[in-house]
């Protein structure tokens, strides 16, 4: 072969190392990004969704589309950015229940979001509104845990309201009954605004709410707020007390998250995770989180992996405590 050859060969191969480097360092996003929500609209969850997306979208210059999967305690939802591109286009923003709780809860050797789903950055923190209907005679955690004995010595359900199977509020509200020893009828819906919407009307007496969906009918008078879930007061309801002034050790907080499917490279989860760092950072987000009760509260990849891993540890512990089990 003579030095021509040789040399058109070169050029052949560099073009081709040089075009396969602009493959794998192509723009992102190049199209619309899907943020799955894997729960109903109308609660903490959507809304950290919708704003995120929004501020997302400014900055990328491509629509960040919301779309809430309900149903099976988060597991459609997930399934669904589980199964898709590892490529940044299909996000799940979801809250702890389906990645540490819903994997204890349910067996399904199928669904396993600690490996099939890549970590990018927490988002929130929250306590729960610990609520009950005005119908209900209790002022205070001390009366309702006697309401609720006397209800049980009396053979009588007290109805509890949840937005599913396994979710924050779920758990907050079994550790309570663990921790306070009543008992409780567990009533699950798909979504947090249908389990609202039942405790509103006076047909389940009880539920644990996030401050998003509870204070607007806190502060009308439509639910009485008896405490907060976290172990510090709220400084959107300073006067409320924690649940573990009355129940010693009492604690329970729930996050907010974005994963990608696994096998998206470090580079891409890295980047989108400080995108996201710089949207929740900004005063607009900050703020709209911290007046609906969330602590904005954002991590590289690898810390929230490793927070995961930690709460993973716990929840377990807190279903184990309350013996749930929820079958397929």
């Amino acid at each position: 072969m003579n030095r021509l050859a040789w040399r058109h060969l070169g050029a052949l191969a560099l073009t081709a190392i040089l075009a396969g480097g602009a493959l794998a360092e192509s723009p992102f996003p190049s199209k619309a990004v899907t943020m799955t929500v894997p729960v109903g609209t109308g609660g903490g969850t959507d809304l950290v969704a919708r704003r995120l997306a929004k501020a997302l979208s400014d900055q990328w210059g491509q629509p960040v589309v919301v779309e809430n999967k309900p149903g099976a305690s988060g597991i459609i939802g997930a399934n669904a950015v589980i199964r898709s591109a590892p490529d940044g286009h299909s996000l799940l923003l979801v809250w702890d229940g389906p990645i540490v709780a819903t994997p204890v809860l349910f067996a399904r050797p199928d669904y396993e979001p600690l490996k099939q789903l890549a970590p990018i950055s927490q988002v929130t923190t929250q306590g729960y509104a610990l609520t009950v209907h005005p119908s209900v005679p209790v002022r205070n955690v001390a009366e309702l845990i006697a309401h609720i004995k006397k209800k049980n010595a009396d053979k009588e359900p007290f109805g509890f309201a949840t937005s599913s199977v396994g979710a924050a509020d779920h758990l907050s509200g079994e550790l309570f009954r663990t921790m306070a020893g009543v008992e409780l009828l567990t009533v699950n819906h798909a979504g947090t605004g249908p389990a609202i919407i039942n405790v509103l009307g006076g047909h389940i007496p009880f539920g644990c709410f996030s401050f998003t969906a509870a204070l607007p009918h806190i502060k009308s008078g439509a639910l009485r707020v008896l405490a907060i879930t976290a172990d510090k007061r709220s400084a959107l309801l300073p006067d409320v007390p924690t649940v573990g002034e009355t129940v010693p050790g009492y604690n329970y907080q729930s996050w907010i998250g974005v994963f990608g499917p696994a096998g998206m490279s470090d580079s891409l989860r890295e980047r989108i995770s400080r995108d996201i760092r710089t949207a929740v950072s900004s005063p607009d987000l900050a703020s709209a989180f911290t007046s609906n009760g969330l602590s904005p509260t954002v991590s590289d990849p690898a810390t929230f992996a490793e927070f995961i891993r930690r709460d993973a540890v716990r929840t377990a512990e807190v279903i184990q405590r309350a013996k749930l089990r929820a079958e397929q």
